[in-house]
């Protein structure tokens, strides 16, 4: 028994390592891919000959305002994500985005470089709030929750307008110009794209490998432009296009977030809508079952009406003994369909009570005219001598009730005639009355659910629990009108003694 459950459990292990495998291959792709358009972009706006042809400030100006206008499309992906997965991490980056991406980049494109002290020390705490953010979106403050980073935003947006009311003197130039900031933006950047690209091969999520990618190139963008030693943005295109494909690779990671997003709330709309279609069809059938059986026990009882004439005639009579063993028939029956037993639950064996046995026929149809005959009704019964079936005797019980029943509602008065004999190795009961007969071409369309005569009454569920029944025996039920005398005749037949059982399928497939 270990055997097999070792090979399996060394056949998930392999296919685990397969997936992860075949993950981090897409991943040096991605990284490959990344750093080849990365390259191409310094060599071609890096070229002197393009330089020549282009005006650096100018096309640094468009670089930089297209970098925030994705900054900004990648803010909303984020909060769409944030909404959708109820992860407060995605809405701490969309803070960021905006701070950085609608406020720090456009302020630099519209100033470059002439700037005082106060307004580059107001753009430089807008700057350190973005990146402060970012780092606080890998593991947000629980306390904070999703609102936590408009807070600081909003937080970082005061602190920025307070600085533009900067001294210009000796402490706040160095602070403001030294090194110590540029060292902060370098380790800041780089310790914000390797958390993130870490956090991403960890979950192997392929959403936040991306972004964490993006802000790699982001970082790189700093490290050049402090590599090179200009002071401002707006003259390096290298630096504004590496910073434009860095934004563009977090837009494709958080657009790829969003879209799982909202595959997984489509996949749990189906999977609900199903429960939902499930549970709509268990009401129905339940409906259903709960219908055919009050259908069932009102004819029954409607049956048991003669017991008043039990209780009235005498003890040692024929007569009282015949009704007395009709009624506790008839009370069983009617208990076994208050057990759920005589109606189907879909696809069980009827009257499920045991295996189907042996009975005779005659004292369950003398029984059924006895109580028909205690409330005053005709009816003529003749059963072949010895006549037996092989099954269960309420279902030939419960639908020669039925049938009954049908025939006091559609010829009310005649007299009805039970007639049981044996017919080609079956079982034959028939059920006559002396009424209108069936409307042409209706022999079939009369078993169906809910088919009913609008002037006769009834639910329309009779026919169509006894055929149900019947089938289920193995035998069949068939109705068609007669003439001489003109009338309706239902024809019953049941398997005879020693007949096979039939299998749960075969009922089914009828």
């Amino acid at each position: 028994m270990t055997r097999p459950a070792a090979r399996g459990g060394a056949g998930a292990a392999a296919g685990q390592r397969r997936l992860a495998a075949r993950w981090a291959s897409r991943r040096a792709i991605d990284t490959v891919v990344t750093a080849g358009v990365c390259a191409v972009a310094a060599v071609v706006f890096g070229a002197p000959s393009v330089l020549d042809v282009l005006d650096p400030v100018l096309t640094g100006q468009i670089l930089t305002l297209a970098a925030a206008a994705v900054g900004a499309g990648a803010a909303i992906l984020a909060v769409v994500a944030s909404r959708l997965l109820g992860d407060p991490r995605p809405g701490w980056i969309a803070s960021a985005l905006i701070l950085y991406c609608v406020v720090v980049l456009p302020w630099s494109a519209a100033s470059p470089t002439d700037l005082d002290l106060a307004h580059r020390a107001s753009r430089l705490v807008a700057y350190l709030t973005a990146l402060v953010l970012l780092l606080l979106s890998i593991r947000p403050p629980r306390a904070l929750g999703s609102w936590g980073g408009w807070v600081v935003m909003f937080g970082g947006g005061l602190l920025a307008v307070a600085a533009l009311n900067t001294p210009d003197v000796g402490p706040a130039r160095v602070l403001v110009e030294g090194p110590m900031i540029t060292i902060a933006v370098l380790v800041g950047w780089t310790a914000t794209a390797v958390a993130f690209v870490v956090d991403g091969v960890a979950r192997q999520s392929t959403p936040r490998s991306r972004f964490g990618l993006g802000l790699v190139v982001l970082a790189v963008a700093q490290l050049y432009r402090v590599g090179v030693g200009l002071p401002g943005a707006g003259g390096n295109l290298v630096f504004a296009v590496l910073r434009l494909i860095g934004l563009v690779v977090v837009l494709v990671g958080l657009a790829q977030l969003v879209q799982r997003a909202l595959s997984a709330l489509r996949s749990q709309q189906w999977e609900q809508q199903e429960e939902l279609a499930a549970a709509a069809l268990h009401m129905e059938r339940a409906t259903e079952l709960a219908a055919e059986r009050d259908h069932e026990l009102r004819n029954g009882l409607a049956g048991l009406a003669g017991i008043t004439h039990l209780l009235s005639s005498e003890p040692d009579s024929e007569d009282h003994e015949r009704l007395k063993q009709a009624v506790l028939a008839e009370l069983g029956r009617l208990h076994l369909i208050l057990d759920g037993a005589g109606i189907d639950g879909g696809g069980g064996e009827a009257f499920d009570d045991g295996a189907p046995q042996e009975y005779e026929v005659e004292p369950v149809l003398a029984g059924l005219a006895a109580l028909r005959r205690s409330r005053d009704a005709a009816v003529d019964l003749e059963v072949e001598p010895g006549l037996a079936a092989r099954g269960h005797s309420a279902v030939l019980a419960q639908v020669v009730t039925n049938l009954l029943a049908n025939c006091d509602r559609h010829a009310p008065g005649t007299p009805v005639t039970i007639r049981a004999r044996s017919a080609d190795g079956a079982v034959a009961v028939e059920v006559r009355d002396r009424g209108p007969g069936l409307a042409s071409g209706g022999e079939e369309a009369v078993f169906a659910r809910g088919v009913r005569d609008e002037a006769a009454g009834g639910c329309g569920l009779g026919l169509h629990i006894s055929r149900q029944l019947v089938d289920r025996e193995g035998g069949t039920l068939e109705l068609r009108t007669v003439s001489d005398p003109p009338g309706c005749l239902a024809v019953i037949t049941l398997p005879p003694v020693g007949a096979p059982v039939p299998s749960v399928t075969d009922s089914l497939g009828r």
